[in-house]
């Protein structure tokens, strides 16, 4: 097996780790259901596996991914989303229904869920908040180092995506996995371009922080 140098909350020994929360459960007051195991699901998945230039520390280093180290993520071999970077769980691949997209921002993704039972699971696990986090698996390929304040920064320009990932949580916040409805979404591409996942993201976690808030206080009244 290749030794991928950068791998985000799969908690193995490797470089990198790098992911975030932020998740949708609703879009204009609806909220998602499923009343049929076998009926089309008329949400996506959406988000953004890696964004640039986000701090990521792991065991005291620090680094991060310029703008665009990735490109064409769609070209060459098929791509994978996985459950938690296990190699024998995957969800679906760049030739059936995942797609990805480099902007500005950062690696965008989308999964189109459909009927396909594993990737109604993966809908399932962030709709009910268990996994809100994206990550990736990339081989690096050119890098430096820069001081920032005292602080060894490891600088990663050009770098090859293997897989996506869906996991609990991870490092950088500013990654996420979110839900949006299939009959309103443009093209992934659009989506990005306009902003729309960006900003659906920053609204998820502003609702989830008023909602943390909320809880503490309750927690404190009792």
């Amino acid at each position: 097996m290749i030794k991928r140098d950068y791998e985000i909350a799969a908690r193995r020994p490797l470089d990198l780790e790098y992911g975030g929360g932020g998740f949708i459960t609703a879009v204009d007051g609806k909220s998602f259901s499923i009343n049929n195991e076998n009926e089309e699901v008329r949400q996506h998945l959406q988000g953004y596996a890696l964004r640039w230039r986000s701090l990521i520390e792991q065991s005291g280093k620090y680094f991060y991914f310029l703008p665009h180290s990735i490109k064409n993520p769609m070209w060459g071999e098929p791509k994978r989303l996985l459950f938690d970077h296990n190699e024998g769980d995957v969800i679906a691949t760049t030739q059936n229904g995942l797609q990805l997209h480099c902007d500005d921002h950062g690696l965008a993704m989308r999964l189109v869920v459909g009927s396909d039972p594993k990737r109604r699971k993966a809908f399932e696990t962030v709709k009910n908040g268990e996994r809100t986090a994206l990550s990736a698996g990339l081989i690096m390929h050119g890098s430096q180092f820069v001081d920032v304040d005292d602080v060894r920064v490891k600088m990663v320009r050009a770098a090859t995506l293997q897989e996506v990932s869906l996991v609990h949580s991870g490092a950088c916040r500013s990654a996420f996995c979110g839900l949006i409805e299939a009959d309103d979404a443009s093209s992934l591409e659009e989506d990005a371009k306009s902003l729309r996942i960006l900003s659906e993201g920053s609204a998820q976690k502003l609702r989830q922080a008023l909602a943390d808030l909320m809880e503490a206080v309750r927690n404190d009244r009792h």
